[in-house]
C-alpha cells in the first residue's frame, strides 16, 4: 500500500473517532459522568484531531496531485 493511501486512511480513521469523542465527551458531561473541566479537555483534543485530519479525509487534493490519487485509492472516502 502506498504511504500517501494509507496516511489518508489513517487520517479519516481518526477523524471518525475524533467527532466520536467530542459527542462522547458532551454525552458524558451532560450526565455527569465526567466533570466540565474533562469535558473541555476531551472537547478541545477532538476539535484539534478533526481540523487536522479531516482536510486529508475530504479534500486531499488540497495538498497535490499525488494526494488527489490517494484519496481516491483510500477505502474510507465519500465517493462522488
Amino acid at each position: 500500500m502506498k504511504v500517501r493511501v494509507l496516511i489518508v486512511n489513517i487520517a479519516s480513521v481518526l477523524a471518525v473517532l475524533s467527532l466520536g469523542a467530542g459527542l462522547a465527551a458532551a454525552a458524558g458531561a451532560f450526565t455527569g459522568a465526567i466533570s466540565f473541566d474533562s469535558y473541555k479537555l476531551i472537547f478541545n483534543l477532538a476539535s484539534l484531531a478533526w481540523f487536522i485530519t479531516s482536510p486529508l479525509w475530504f479534500v486531499p487534493q488540497l495538498f497535490g496531485e499525488e494526494w488527489k490519487q490517494a484519496g481516491k485509492e483510500a477505502w474510507l472516502r465519500p465517493k462522488s
